[in-house]
């Protein structure tokens, strides 16, 4: 299997977790990971799939989900509660487009089904390829956490990426363009599941508008916080809850 995993929890059911753009992998972190998730510990064995570390040009989010759903063939997951952030939101839509007998719901955090590919993670992009690795966690942290995050943790995100290598920029820089221009809407209408859409008014990566089209043509739950940006996954109080409760139900 070409990516790595982490898992916890002992619970009957699987719930597989799909994280979003970031600077260094996020299995990498997985204590973070645990910490964070272990709401779902008791009723469900908990798998996150991180992303090729070192991906081809030309990357596409249907390659990625690919590689998903490959891994959990190989280790004979099945009937998956499936939760998708921001970048794998839309890798986790692909994933039950193309392999809907995996799937038994699906919740899309912080995520889209069309990227307008000139919107403002054109920047980040633009830091990337210039190597300007300051400026690309300055403009990340900006866009993706409200200012009280940002200004809590800006000088320790700076500590912890200001040693990207060349090879880490290169992997967020193929991610971020198979994101760029990233198309499904047409076939939305093929997921049969319960799907919970979640997300925030004030986000600054995507709109709540972008959002809610998803959720209008899925014809499905949706609930959009109010005073958090994009990262809203992880500044919610509440929102490992309402994933749980929809799942549960």
């Amino acid at each position: 299997m070409d990516i790595k995993y982490i898992t916890f929890g002992s619970g009957p059911k699987t719930m597989v977790i799909l994280p979003g753009l970031s600077l260094r992998p996020v299995s990498e972190t997985p204590q973070a990971v645990i910490n964070a998730y272990e709401i779902f510990a008791t009723d469900y064995t908990v798998y996150l799939f991180d992303y090729k570390e070192d991906p081809g040009e030309g990357l596409k989010i249907e390659d990625m989900a690919e590689d998903v759903a490959q891994a959990i063939e190989e280790m004979e997951l099945k009937d998956i509660y499936l939760y998708g952030v921001s970048m794998g939101g839309m890798v986790a839509q692909c994933l039950t487009l193309n392999h809907p007998d995996l799937v038994k719901k699906l919740v899309l955090c912080s995520t889209v089904s069309k990227v307008d590919p000139e919107r403002k993670t054109s920047v980040w992009l633009k830091y990337a390829k210039e190597k300007d690795i300051l400026r690309l966690i300055d403009a990340f942290m900006k866009d993706v956490y409200t200012k009280e995050l940002y200004e809590q943790f800006i000088d320790m995100m700076i500590s912890m990426y200001k040693s990207l290598t060349d090879e880490e920029l290169k992997a967020f820089t193929i991610r971020l363009e198979a994101c760029q221009g990233f198309d499904i809407m047409e076939r939305l209408g093929e997921i049969k599941i319960p799907v919970l859409v979640l997300g925030s008014r004030c986000d600054q990566v995507f709109t709540v508008e972008e959002m809610g089209e998803t959720a209008r043509i899925l014809k499905c739950e949706s609930y959009f916080y109010d005073g958090y940006s994009h990262a809203v996954y992880d500044e919610a109080e509440d929102i490992k809850d309402r994933i749980n409760e929809f799942f549960m139900r």
